[in-house]
């Protein structure tokens, strides 16, 4: 799994090779296969391993989302691999997304909404729309580092910098709306 991920996360689906996976992880190329049965089965292997991990090490509270977006932004420039693989799986147009059957993303917006309509958060935005923006921003910035984070000699400052960027953010746009009768956008008016 190791050495899938490191190919997958380097080439993606398409430009993935079994025989260097094989070679690297010092395994049977055809017993790849015949354990995991192609290339794409693999790779939502990998993915899901990595996702599963996300989902029982970054917890999610609808009501502290600042902080669950500081968390999941730790994660992510700690494992820079699994947001490789997550563009990869949306550059590929791959049609199965794992963990998807009621996974915790479907929880999550559950919970977003039921914060909006007990008026604890701000409902402009559809939870789903709201989830995707939190998840964007909290984890762009390994596949941008823009910072160069991982060489700069002051990266924990800038880390700490950006950590406290998203939090503010985070809670700007889900602060309870002051003015009465806002009415929620819908997906189509975004």
């Amino acid at each position: 799994m190791e050495a899938a991920t490191l190919e997958f996360a380097m080439y993606g689906i398409a430009g993935a090779r079994v025989d260097r996976i094989a070679n690297l992880a010092k395994a049977n190329k055809s017993l790849i296969y015949e354990y995991f049965g192609n290339k794409e089965q693999l790779f939502q292997s990998v993915l899901q391993r990595h996702l599963a991990e996300v989902y029982q090490t970054v917890h999610f509270s609808a009501v502290d989302l600042p902080d669950y977006a500081t968390k999941l932004f730790d994660f992510a420039m700690d494992h820079p691999h699994l947001m490789r693989l997550v563009m990869w799986n949306g550059l590929e147009k791959q049609p199965h997304w794992p963990l998807d059957d009621s996974s915790s993303l479907d929880a999550q917006v559950r919970a977003i909404r039921r914060q909006q309509e007990q008026g604890q958060m701000d409902a402009t935005y559809p939870p789903e729309f709201l989830l995707t923006l939190i998840i964007t921003l909290a984890s762009a910035w390994t596949a941008a580092n823009p910072l160069g984070m991982s060489i700069a000699p002051d990266a924990d400052a800038k880390r700490a910098s950006l950590r406290a960027a998203i939090a503010s953010a985070v809670q700007r746009l889900c602060m309870p709306s002051p003015r009465a009768g806002d009415q929620p956008l819908g997906v189509g008016q975004l």
